[in-house]
């Protein structure tokens, strides 16, 4: 996904209830995220059979972006989306623009939710360019 605007949803597998919401409601919006040229993928605590068993059973339900296994919490761990004190990872919904930067982010014990919130607050994310500005020190 590098050079893509993409959400990262990591969510705490399919036996989080509030997760499979999550999932579902930017399942519905996937068109609207995908007009604005936005990428979902859903990064997932359940190893690689865990994740395939759960999708089995949430059939017919398909999503229309890919979810990926992240068992070992390695990627949890890198994006700051684990609980180093109860050794817990955690919810994380974050949005990288198509120049590889961290533009918004929402971690904590509960997934974030409001994907209409976010649909509005992705044009003007991937608009922003910030400026450097530098003052030559007088002697």
């Amino acid at each position: 996904y590098s050079g893509k605007p993409t959400v990262y949803l990591f969510f705490l597998g399919h036996g989080c209830l509030h997760c499979t919401e999550q999932l579902q409601k930017f399942a519905a919006k996937s068109a609207e995220l995908e007009k604005l040229g936005v990428n979902v993928v859903g990064i997932s605590t359940d190893d690689v059979s865990k994740l395939q068993t759960a999708l089995k059973n949430y059939e017919p339900q398909t999503y229309p972006f890919p979810l990926v296994s992240d068992g070992s919490l390695a990627a949890f761990k890198a994006w700051r989306c684990f609980d180093d004190f109860e050794q817990k990872p955690l919810h994380g919904t974050y949005f990288v623009d198509g120049l590889g930067r961290l533009r918004w982010w929402d971690t904590g014990a509960e997934p974030f939710m409001d994907v209409d919130f976010l649909l509005q607050e992705l044009p003007r994310l991937m608009q922003f360019t910030p400026t450097l500005t530098t003052t030559a020190a007088k002697n």
